[in-house]
């Protein structure tokens, strides 16, 4: 029996792409033994137990981007958690990563156990974790890059996979049947805004200020403010939730999405055909912005900052872009990413674990 390691946690971006390779290995090659490297902190506590899956903490320490009393501290701290990971795969025969805090040290004590590394990038640029994990001998597998031969896409769920395969009538009747199921008007054009898991307090400030004039120019909203934000009252035109449990009928009832641009939410309103305002998250290294990009150069959305992103602008911009939603759905253009990418990863891992 073969032992794989995935280092992915944090945000669902990170875990959910890994649990869709590790489903496909548990399917076709029972035989080898998945398990997860996480934190306390980060959402894998919960996707991953609820997969069946083998859970290991290790501290969560991010390289400090500033000069504070952090950075004095941090080589103590990581020492500590090369250690902790180091100890956990002892005895593994493969570490696939896929960016973030825990891929760093996955990926780091690997070289040094002489494990053999797969790193997964799913933004359209590299991250620190997996340009370490290139320095460590990896195989590198990217989402995007139309001209290049590690061009694998990223893992979606198999009812995101399913919508986008529907035929235009099928398509139709997923979007009335979503919309009743929200008490939503199927002859109203829906607008489908999301921050992510834990919501972001812009795009809900910027909605609660906007949402009464939205509506009166005959657009409905769906909403999903956060998990551990308060509710908004629901409204004619109005479908406020903290946590849209099931993503495929969400967006079988947009004409319009307004979210960040994460990688699997650009590959998921990519493949189904859905016009986006994308709102980057200003952290990190931009690659949020260099996702949109991705789609925004061909037609299928637009992009703007997130100080831009008021109710102001958004008031005096939701005509036209319904318009352009309209439009896009019209010319029945989507993008072209891989739709098999948990196969693809899986298949490439197993020819790294068998040295070929």
């Amino acid at each position: 029996m073969s032992t794989i390691f995935f280092a992915g946690a944090g945000t669902a971006g990170h875990v959910e792409p890994a649990l869709a390779v590790a489903r496909w290995l548990r399917e076709n090659y029972p035989e080898i033994d998945s398990h997860f490297i996480g934190t306390s902190e980060g959402v894998e506590n919960v996707l991953v137990p609820a997969a069946n899956f083998p859970l290991h903490l290790i501290n969560k320490v991010p390289f400090p981007r500033r000069l504070d009393k952090k950075l004095l501290s941090w080589p103590w701290r990581f020492s500590r958690t090369l250690a902790q990971t180091r100890e956990l795969i002892a005895k593994a025969d493969l570490v696939i990563g896929f960016g973030g805090y825990v891929a760093a040290p996955a990926y780091l004590c690997a070289r040094r156990q002489g494990i053999p590394i797969v790193a997964h990038e799913a933004n359209a640029k590299m991250g620190m974790a997996n340009k370490l994990a290139i320095r460590c001998g990896a195989v590198a597998l990217r989402a995007f890059g139309e001209d290049s031969p590690d061009r694998v896409g990223i893992p979606l769920r198999r009812e995101i996979l399913e919508l986008a395969a529907m035929e235009p009538k099928a398509r139709r009747h997923a979007r009335e049947v979503a919309l009743h199921a929200m008490n939503l008007d199927p002859q109203i054009k829906t607008i489908l805004v999301f921050g992510g898991s834990q919501g972001s307090m812009k795009f809900n400030e910027t909605i609660a200020q906007s949402q009464r004039e939205i509506s009166r120019r005959g657009y409905q909203i769906i909403h999903a403010v956060g998990a551990k934000n308060e509710l908004p009252l629901a409204q004619a035109g109005y479908f406020p939730v903290r946590y849209i449990d099931d993503m495929a009928r969400a967006y079988a009832a947009s004409d319009l999405v307004i979210s960040r641009s994460g990688a699997v939410t650009v590959a998921e309103v990519g493949i189904l055909g859905i016009y986006s305002l994308f709102v980057p998250l200003p952290i990190g290294n931009g690659e949020q912005g260099e996702n949109a990009k991705v789609i925004t150069a061909r037609g299928g959305g637009e992009l703007v900052s997130n100080s831009d992103f008021t109710s102001t602008w958004l008031l005096s911009h939701i005509d036209q872009l319904m318009v352009s939603a309209e439009n896009w759905s019209s010319s029945g253009k989507r993008m072209d990413f891989p739709l098999d990418a948990s196969a693809e990863i899986g298949r490439r891992s197993l020819k790294v674990l068998a040295h070929e």
